[in-house]
């Protein structure tokens, strides 16, 4: 079975629920449908209102993006916008705060979701929230019988982690936690994330065509300027030629939407003659010791899953000086699932070796049972290519 989205959504439908917000009273014996124009006045300005708040628009597309990172990774049941629509409580126990989203786990456990975008500013690195906020919500999750987790995207790492409210620290009307202590605590696995790991570089060659080179334009000086056409792609890893379908489309992705720098270098022959351009992707080493301990492991980390799905995301929604062109693509469900099958490691002679990490917070092993003592984050890799 594979995720699917459920109801499409119509928006001569969906713009129904605008009107008990753009009109909530009546206005004496006046039908509704002859209020058109005071509703399309309303709504219109009311979007105005939010499509001038860059701020507001940030934390949408933040919002998206996890839900996109939550259905390509595909290790869920089922996840579901919470916090829309109308609800009625009883007020006894104090305000209840629907999160943002509510999933279904494969095991049946209910999550409660609560996304927030870290803004890249400050040199604190804290996430924020009011504490009343969080009450309200571990009220919500407790009447609903969910467990709350925040979801974190720290925007200027570009990575996300999932944690308990239990792992904030009180600061007076707020409830912080930092980065460093939101990793140690990450429950991102719960989603299916994980941490790739290969042997670098990888390698996109474009190789020409010999026969159908040809000069365009010869000046004075003898300088000549020569067309080449293209005669065949190649993609390596660590120096070998990948032709596997799987790898192929893996190698693609962590190039396309991976953070290791791109260097191109044209390669010649022994005429003096562009034989091939390569454009090489590898991780970029602070100093010798990290050079020499990526040189002695036999690989680098490209980084977690949810954070190359997101990259990919924001290139789609966002223009090339930052600016928002959407707050949404549709997700691929499953995708990042698909890229690494869990029988990618029993399948003979891998071209592209892949190392997958999995990340649990001290204490808490793969099966779920206490891991033993410990106070640092815990990841569970294998000696050789694998999971």
């Amino acid at each position: 079975m594979a995720l699917r989205r459920g109801r499409k959504g119509d928006l001569g439908l969906e713009v129904m629920s605008l009107i008990e917000l753009a009109l909530p009273t009546p206005d004496g014996q006046r039908l509704l449908s002859d209020r058109h124009t005071e509703t399309a006045t309303a709504i219109s300005d009311a979007l105005r209102s939010s499509l001038d708040n860059v701020s507001r628009l940030r934390g949408w597309q933040t919002q998206y993006a996890f839900e996109a990172v939550v259905v390509a990774l595909g290790a869920i049941r089922l996840i579901k916008t919470e916090d829309s629509g109308l609800f009625y409580f009883d007020d006894g126990g104090g305000e209840l705060q629907p999160p943002d989203f509510r999933i279904v786990l494969n095991d049946g456990t209910h999550l409660l979701v609560e996304v927030k975008n870290v803004a890249p500013t400050g040199s604190d690195r804290e996430a924020k929230v009011r504490a009343k906020d969080m009450a309200s919500t571990q009220a919500y999750a407790q009447a609903t019988g969910g467990r709350l987790l925040y979801a974190l995207f720290w925007s200027r790492m570009g990575m996300w982690t999932l944690v308990d409210p239990s792992a904030f620290s009180i600061a007076g009307s707020q409830r912080r936690l930092s980065f460093v202590d939101a990793i140690k605590v990450n429950e991102m696995y719960l989603l299916g994330d994980g941490m790739l790991a290969i042997e670098p570089p990888l390698t996109f060659s474009v190789i020409t065509d010999r026969d159908r080179e040809r000069v365009v334009e010869r000046l004075p000086d003898g300088e000549e300027t020569w067309a080449f056409t293209i005669g065949g792609i190649e993609l390596l890893s660590a120096g070998r030629t990948i032709t596997d379908p799987d790898e192929k489309k893996l190698a693609w992705f962590l190039m396309l939407h991976g953070d290791w720098p791109q260097t191109e270098e044209p390669q010649f022959d022994e005429q003096g003659r562009l034989a091939r351009l390569d454009y090489i992707s590898a991780p970029e080493a602070p100093d010798e010791d990290a050079a020499r301990q990526i040189e002695e492991q036999g690989f680098a980390f490209f980084g977690t899953l949810s954070r190359l799905y997101t990259l990919r995301f924001l290139e789609a929604t966002t223009t090339e000086e930052g600016d928002i062109r959407a707050l949404r693509e549709e997700p691929e469900p499953a995708l990042l699932a698909q890229l690494v099958p869990d029988d990618y490691w029993e399948r003979p002679e891998h071209v592209l070796r892949i190392w997958r990490f999995r990340q649990y917070p001290a204490g808490i092993a793969p099966s779920g049972t206490p891991s033993g003592a410990g106070s640092a984050t815990t990841s569970m890799p294998v000696p050789g290519p694998g999971d």
